[in-house]
């Protein structure tokens, strides 16, 4: 397992490479860690789309965690995120960019392992996939790159992370192949990933793309509260 650990203090750092050799050992946990000094190297890295997780310090010169959380999102970064920090003002940072754990400094190993056991549940979700028919193609698409389906001119539309497929399946055997929460039905014509919704008005969920989704006018007040529901779920999970 991949995992990248970014932090300009270099004590801290390898305080954090300790702690993951020796979770590892415990959980018969294969992690191989990749230390950076700066944001700036850790971007600069192509190896770093393939790690499973990486932990940003927030406070670093130059480019700041947060900022770099934010640019490797935009890259189409899927990967666990956690960010570590002496302040907790960065909260609502951190849930934009999906961040899986918020890790308080000093660090012990104990908060450490908690936070490895939320990357765990978060690479188990990505490891996740579901087939589908696309032409004469099957193709497996892990569930984390949907952003949403929709029915649109008689064709059900799988809008992925940079492309979009025509599927054969129905919208309603879609939502019973991606199993519920992140994926909610909103409309009759549409299922939403709501991780990936920047924002809902009162008649769509404004995606982070920038795309509409509609929000049924039967049962809209029960759709916005299990949205908000799921949201406050993730805040307290962080």
């Amino acid at each position: 397992m991949l995992i990248a650990f970014c932090d300009d203090n270099e004590k801290e750092r390898e305080l954090l490479l300790e702690y993951a050799t020796r979770y590892g050992a415990r959980h018969s946990l294969h992690i191989e860690p990749r230390p950076y000094s700066d944001a700036e190297s850790l971007l600069a890295d192509p190896a770093v789309k393939q790690t499973a997780a990486m932990f940003l310090d927030i406070y670093m010169d130059g480019i700041s965690g947060v900022e770099a959380a934010h640019i490797l999102r935009e890259r189409g970064y899927a990967g666990a995120i956690v960010l570590c920090t002496t302040s907790r003002d960065h909260f609502a940072d951190g849930f934009i960019v999906d961040a899986s754990h918020y890790l308080l400094k000093p660090v012990d190993f104990d908060n450490f392992s908690e936070a490895m056991r939320r990357v765990l549940r978060l690479t188990g979700k990505m490891a996740r996939t579901i087939t589908v028919q696309s032409g004469r193609d099957q193709l497996a698409i892990p569930v984390t790159q949907i952003q949403f389906a929709e029915v649109y001119n008689h064709e059900t539309l799988l809008h992925l992370q940079g492309r979009t497929l025509t599927v054969v399946h129905s919208l309603a055997a879609l939502e019973d192949m991606l199993g519920g929460e992140p994926f909610l039905r909103c409309y009759r014509s549409y299922i939403v990933n709501m991780d990936y919704v920047e924002r809902i008005d009162d008649n769509a969920f404004v995606m982070k793309s920038g795309k509409h989704v509609l929000i049924a006018r039967d049962g809209r007040k029960g759709i916005q509260s299990r949205y908000l529901a799921y949201v406050f779920s993730r805040m307290e999970g962080l």
